[in-house]
């Protein structure tokens, strides 16, 4: 691999963490706020971070096929806490259900939850053997690609997302699940380079190959995202267009549209002038890590919206 990737954070890359947590939880309050009393309950909060963990993973898994080397204890670190909000929220959402505290759900209220949330158990299941494979990795014990990451990861976060959009089309969860995994891909992988890649040199050589492969990648988020939108919503039905700003669930889904149409916009200027500077070794490590940090807090808000939308029911 071409690219150093210490384990510790510098100031910037904390500091970039923290501003996506913040965004991440602005986005689930925007779209709380924005789907009022039909919205998602307040376990969405624990799902929205199982979500960032699921998706980051995605990007720590794809970097290999970068030429960047995936830092380990990252990996179990971010495995460890998709386990933790995943199972987190169901027990969460078992004691709203219940009407009670979550001091007091019973062991037979929670695996209930688990038989109706079967991708939640799925993620939960993807989230475990993800921490097993990085620590089969850090103790070497496990010669297994980190590409296995990606997918296991990819299928956790696929199965969630399918699971929180209900459809009355068959076609719906298949757009959903592509729309996922395509996000999934594009925000993790950046998210995985600003953690891992070091140096000028690093990012003329990692960030360049991203570019390549994120272009189809958004399109194909774009265009799934645009179909999966009309048949969950019946755009084209009785009510019109006017379900995007009668629900709760269109309101959500016209903020999300926003967010992902600003990132794209975003992302479509920093490929005309980031990635040439940055492949003619013309732009400084710290500088990459502050474009990159704009761009994440930009996804982390919509993928903070994406969490309220799947927790909150279509019209």
């Amino acid at each position: 691999m071409a690219v150093a990737r210490p384990d510790g954070a510098d100031p910037a890359r904390r500091t970039a963490a923290l501003c996506a947590a913040v965004a991440l939880a602005l986005g689930v309050g925007l779209a709380m706020a924005l789907a009022g009393v039909a919205g998602p309950a307040s376990s969405v909060w624990l799902r929205a971070v199982a979500l960032g963990a699921s998706v980051l993973l995605v990007g720590l898994g794809s970097i290999e096929a970068l030429g960047v080397e995936p830092s380990l204890r990252v990996v179990g670190a971010s495995a460890v806490l998709w386990l933790v909000a995943g199972v987190g929220g169901v027990w969460l959402e078992t004691a709203e259900r219940a009407g009670s505290s979550p001091l007091r759900v019973s062991v037979d209220e929670f695996t209930g939850t688990w038989s109706q949330r079967p991708g939640d158990l799925i993620g939960v299941v993807c989230a475990a053997a993800v921490a097993v494979w990085a620590l089969g990795r850090l103790t070497d014990r496990m010669d297994v690609p980190a590409g296995v990451v990606a997918g296991v990861a990819g299928v956790g976060v696929v199965a969630t997302a399918v699971a929180g959009h209900a459809s009355s089309h068959q076609i719906g969860p298949v757009l959903v699940g592509v729309h996922a995994a395509a996000a999934a891909w594009w925000c993790g992988t950046l998210v995985a380079l600003a953690v891992t890649v070091r140096g000028r040199a690093g990012w003329a050589a990692a960030l360049p190959r991203f570019s390549t492969v994120a272009l189809p990648v958004v399109m194909l988020l774009t265009a799934s995202g645009v179909a999966a939108a009309v048949v969950n919503l019946e755009v084209f039905g009785a009510h019109g267009f006017s379900v995007l700003w009668g629900s709760g669930y269109g309101r959500i889904l016209v903020a999300k549209t926003a967010a992902l149409t600003a990132l794209v916009s975003l992302a479509s200027a920093h490929r005309r002038r980031w990635v040439p500077q940055a492949r003619a070794h013309r732009t400084a490590e710290a500088a990459s890590v502050r474009n990159a940090t704009v761009e994440i807090v930009m996804m982390a808000v919509a993928l903070g919206l994406a969490a309220g939308l799947a927790g909150t029911a279509p019209a």
